[in-house]
């Protein structure tokens, strides 16, 4: 049940680095009708945006009057050719992680409902007139698959037989339970300095060279509250259902 579980797990979380990844291409590639490099321009008001991007994009100063798909849709723009480029390595780098500490269904469910709630979030900026790219969703799905491995079960595999050879999901790089605990607290621990650093509490847009825009550094901040939030939810929901079974 175990091995059946990760191997959904980890296709779920596949479709979700795929659902963020396509869409963001295409929509892309769609905006070169009207813009050159297929990104918004963030210095200019959202009413002077290409049709397709205004009705994409999430407005923190709009708070919940707003269409509820941009809620998701809006992780898909994005302001620069280098903010696109950052971005999509991150996401690459989230889908190999994922690959790595192959997470069960409830983080990879975790992954997909942090999505729109990273950027319910961002309604806590409301000096911001638009909020876009995949930064805050990024920092959800790092933080998800962090606690999931630094809550990684016991388990101990069935030893390789005749009768029983070693399950397809227990790769001869799979990290043991003790390494996916301490990589899970590290890597909750780079994101806890990341965050500090960042100052998501001060500006509420930074500069960034490398992505050639103004970031907003709450959106890292909302997308590991929003991983967190919905693991430890998903987290006490499997516990509960797992302690009614047993009084059953």
């Amino acid at each position: 049940m175990i091995q059946r579980t990760e191997r959904s797990g980890l296709r779920l979380w596949w479709a979700l680095c795929l659902a963020l990844a396509l869409p963001t291409l295409l929509l892309n590639a769609a905006l070169r009708t009207w813009l050159p490099q297929g990104s918004v321009p963030l210095d200019m008001a959202v009413t002077g945006w290409p049709p397709l991007a205004q009705a994409l994009v999430m407005r923190p100063d709009a708070g919940l009057a707003q269409p509820v798909w941009v809620w998701w849709t809006t992780a898909w723009l994005h302001g620069s050719p280098p903010h696109l480029l950052r971005n999509l390595a991150g996401l690459a780098l989230m889908a190999a992680l994922g690959t790595l500490l192959r997470p069960s269904r409830p983080a990879a469910l975790a992954g997909w409902l942090a999505w729109p709630l990273t950027q319910l979030g961002m309604l806590m900026q409301p000096s911001l007139g638009s909020y876009v790219g995949l930064s805050g969703v990024l920092h959800a799905g790092v933080t998800v698959l962090a606690l999931h491995a630094a809550m990684a079960p016991s388990r101990q595999p069935m030893p390789r037989t005749l009768l029983h050879p070693l399950p397809r999901t227990l790769s001869p790089l799979a990290p043991s339970v003790t390494g996916l605990r301490l990589g899970g607290l590290a890597l909750l621990s780079a994101l806890a300095a990341k965050i500090l650093m960042e100052n998501p509490w001060g500006q509420a847009l930074v500069a960034s060279t490398s992505s050639a825009i103004n970031v907003a550094p709450w959106a890292h901040l909302s997308g590991c509250a929003a991983g967190a939030l919905v693991t430890g939810l998903l987290w006490v929901l499997a516990a509960g259902s797992r302690l009614a079974r047993r009084c059953h």
